[in-house]
């Protein structure tokens, strides 16, 4: 099915265009899924819809045909574009084929050209998935993919060195100097493993981020996803990192998997803590399949601390999450800090000194009393000896234990502030027509990305679904108990075409405006 969106200012042209694409969803595999007036408000819908063509116009408010279709296709690397303008200028369409669009129609748009148009999208797409599918490419990218699976294993193992990192970025086409990087790692139920679904999800990832040299990614055919995400700045790597994350959501759904868990591990810019990051990722990942089924989860954002494991000398990862054993996790420290030379304490002292700081960030009442009594001279001491070391551990555990369980109950009773400050500010400003998921997330002073994860996880429906749902409900009370017109109606609950609140109306509610009321007025 190939899912195609418009973005166009004009309302009687994307009216025009509407009714084109409906013909077309009853002779083949096409489907409108939704309209934008401006390049914005296009790009906000898009990261939630996830089209595969956009039919934009070059001249519109706020962003271009022509920037959409660029931040777009970075964005969404399968989309496809057809540029629609009126203005047939060759600079115009120069840009356009630098920037890879499909086709550049001038206004009017004919019927048999558009059609045309798409007809050609749609065949390069199965052409592309056709091509990667050849004997000879396919072997090179499973190649290639046993290649990083070798690199991730040898790194979770015994880890690399810097410079043998960054001598391996360029086969992998990966950056890594200079870089914050960001693991993501995402499991799958052993019920979901055969042949077919792996081979579809090394070609499909390559051929969505194969040529990105800031996200790496490895599928085993045991059906785990890893994945390595570098930025500039800490901040994009991880508006990065959800992007990717989105993406894979996206990719499993459409084999119809739900139960899977994404985890996001936190960003650092040092190449020395890269294992120990991705052991960590993998280890919370695997945790929490039961509880987090079918969505993306960040360690950050589960008990609000940065830091949530430890690999100790003898590479046992020390992972608290809200089920740990205080006993357990103690003999499990203690043990781990036994090398060939005896008890480290060294080990012991930077072991002690991070269970402190992940006490720190609990931040509770019980957890500052504990810090409270110890200081960094201490430390030192009580690290020389296991036998007081041990009741340390105890101390420090157990406060721990009862932090994360007041975070964790926290959690559960209250719905995220950000999801709540937003969902809000629909109810008070549905009727903006402007309002969009990318003027939200700014109100919010949260990331595009960051915000469609976390509002459709704790609301069960994406931002679109979610405004779409009130402005309708609206639409419904003034159809009931006003007598309004329809074309008012469409007006005042924010949508500038009413020809296009009409299709959505009988879309999401099953009957026409003028029916639902004729039908309430009985």
């Amino acid at each position: 099915m190939l899912k195609v969106f418009i973005a166009e200012d004009e309302e009687i042209i994307r009216l025009s265009l509407r009714k084109q694409i409906a013909k077309l969803e009853k002779e083949s595999d096409v489907q409108f899924v939704g309209e934008a007036s401006d390049g914005d408000m296009a790009l906000s819908m898009m990261q939630e819809l996830k089209p595969d063509l956009l039919l934009t116009d070059i001249r519109m408010p706020f962003m271009n045909g022509l920037d959409l279709a660029r931040y777009a296709k970075e964005m969404l690397p399968w989309l496809h574009v057809i540029i629609i303008s009126g203005y047939d200028d060759f600079a115009y369409s120069q840009e356009a084929i630098a920037i890879g669009v499909d086709s550049y129609i001038t206004k009017p748009v004919t019927t048999n050209e558009l059609t045309n148009a798409i007809k050609t999208s749609q065949k390069q797409i199965q052409q592309e998935r056709e091509r990667q599918k050849q004997p000879d490419q396919k072997n090179k990218i499973l190649h290639f993919e046993y290649y990083k699976e070798h690199f991730f294993h040898h790194l979770e193992k015994s880890g690399y060195e810097p410079s043998e990192l960054i001598e391996r970025q360029e086969k992998l086409n990966f950056n890594l100097l200079g870089q914050h990087l960001t693991a993501i790692y995402v499991k799958l139920p052993q019920k979901h493993l055969n042949e077919q679904n792996y081979q579809y999800l090394v070609l499909r990832l390559n051929e969505i981020f194969g040529s990105d040299k800031n996200v790496l990614s490895v599928v085993y055919d045991t059906l785990i996803i890893k994945c390595l995400v570098s930025a500039a700045t800490e901040s994009d790597s991880m508006d990065k990192a959800y992007y990717a994350a989105d993406i894979l959501k996206y990719e499993l759904q459409s084999l119809n998997e739900s139960a899977f868990v994404i985890a996001i591990g936190y960003t650092s810019n040092r190449l020395t803590e890269l294992r120990n990051n991705l052991l960590i990722t993998q280890q919370f990942a695997i945790d929490s399949l039961g509880p987090f089924n079918g969505k993306i989860i960040r360690l950050a954002d589960t008990l609000n601390v940065e830091d949530t494991g430890f690999v100790l000398p003898d590479k046992t990862l020390l992972n608290l999450n809200q089920d740990f054993h205080v006993t357990e996790a103690i003999d499990l420290i203690l043990d781990g800090l036994e090398t060939k030379n005896g008890f480290s304490s060294s080990y012991a002292y930077q072991a002690a000194k991070y269970l402190m700081k992940f006490l720190e960030k609990l931040d509770t009442t019980q957890g500052k009393k504990v810090l409270a009594e110890y200081q960094e001279s201490d430390l030192v001491l009580i690290s020389k000896t296991p036998s007081v070391y041990r009741l340390l551990l105890e101390v420090l555990l157990t406060a721990i234990k009862n932090g994360i369980k007041e975070k964790s109950y926290h959690s559960k009773n209250q719905e995220h502030p950000v999801v709540t400050a937003v969902y809000k500010e629909m109810l008070e400003n549905y009727s903006d027509p402007n309002l969009s998921l990318q003027m939200s997330a700014d109100n919010a002073g949260v990331s595009l990305t960051y915000l469609s994860t976390l509002f459709s996880q704790t609301k069960g429906k994406n931002f679109i679904d979610a405004l779409t749902e009130i402005r309708l409900n609206h639409a419904k009370e003034l159809l009931i108990d006003t007598d309004l017109l329809i074309t008012a109606i469409a007006f005042e609950i924010g949508y500038n075409d009413p020809n296009y609140f009409s299709y959505l109306f009988k879309r999401k509610i099953g009957i026409s405006p003028k029916a639902f009321r004729a039908e309430h007025n009985k």
